[in-house]
């Protein structure tokens, strides 16, 4: 008697699972052109946050160090990319200078690209993208991972940029 009852129950889920299956409605639309990333990155970019992630701490918080960074009544953190020419600047009144004061910079693949390299006299300077930036953006998050001499990743800088030109 029981196995009937059971043998019910999986046919009624299997016909529920076609059903729900069968109905997923059919995606529409177009996605767009691929475009060069370097283009949508290429302006202005004024710091809004500053992050400081643990990727060792099991609960992965975030603390907010914002405040060393934007100060009423000084200009914040502004780094400056040029797609033309590939070279950059960075303007800083207030707190470090992780990215260097200017150079060069490229992207890793121009159009789905993963991390920026700035590079400089002294250093590259390889950053991770936290999301992807077109020319429609009004948002760029970077992400710089330090990492100890024997590769294990300690603490992650996190840049959340907007647009000003």
């Amino acid at each position: 008697m029981t196995s009937k009852i059971m043998k019910k129950y999986i046919f009624a889920i299997t016909a529920l699972t076609f059903l729900w299956v069968g109905c997923k409605p059919e995606i529409k639309g177009d996605l767009g052109d691929v475009t060069n990333k370097e283009i949508g990155m290429s302006g202005t970019w004024e710091l809004q946050h500053f992050y400081i992630q643990d990727p060792n701490s099991p609960i992965l918080e975030q603390r907010d160090f914002t405040n060393y960074y934007v100060v009423d009544g000084v200009e914040p953190m502004r780094v400056n990319l040029d797609a033309a020419t590939h070279t950059y600047d960075v303007s800083i009144n207030v707190g470090k200078n992780f990215l260097g004061d200017s150079g060069t910079w490229h992207l890793d693949d121009v159009m789905a690209p993963s991390f920026l390299y700035l590079e400089n006299l002294n250093d590259t300077i390889t950053i991770a993208l936290g999301s992807m930036v077109n020319v429609n953006s009004e948002e760029m998050n970077l992400n710089i991972e330090k990492k100890c001499s024997s590769g294990f990743k300690n603490v992650i800088y996190k840049f959340n940029f907007n647009r000003v030109q």
